[in-house]
């Protein structure tokens, strides 16, 4: 069970490394149509697995980058939150978002009808 201050430090690592990744690292393959979806940094800060899901662009390229820029990612991430260790990053392609998406379509093409409720039967006496 993880603890309050790793559930924070998780929050504040995802955030810092969206930003690292959208607005300080400068590679057209990493495109504006990647998301970080979470971070889980280790009991004892020493390992966090970070969850990438990419929208556009060939998947494979776009992990192979970022742990190309792993080095560059991390010095940035020790500026950004206060850890007591630089934590090794593992990225992960993350397709729950995706998966999440098609079933989202699939459900809006359902007809489904709306049930009636009758005003009366919905008062109890």
């Amino acid at each position: 069970m993880s603890s309050i201050r790793t559930e924070r430090a998780n929050s504040e690592v995802e955030k810092a490394l969206a930003d690292i990744i959208h607005n300080r690292l400068n590679d057209p393959r990493l495109s504006e149509f990647i998301t970080v979806t979470y971070a889980h940094l280790s009991v004892d800060f020493r390992h966090c697995k970070v969850g990438i899901s990419v929208y556009t662009g060939d998947k494979n390229v776009v992990i192979k980058q970022l742990r190309k820029s792993e080095g560059y990612i991390k010095r940035e991430l020790v500026k950004d939150v206060k850890l007591p260790f630089t934590p090794e990053l593992t990225f992960i392609l993350d397709e729950g978002a995706k998966y999440s998406d098609k079933i989202n379509e699939i459900i809006s093409t359902l007809n489904i009808p709306k049930e009636d409720v009758d005003e009366d039967d919905s008062k109890e006496d």
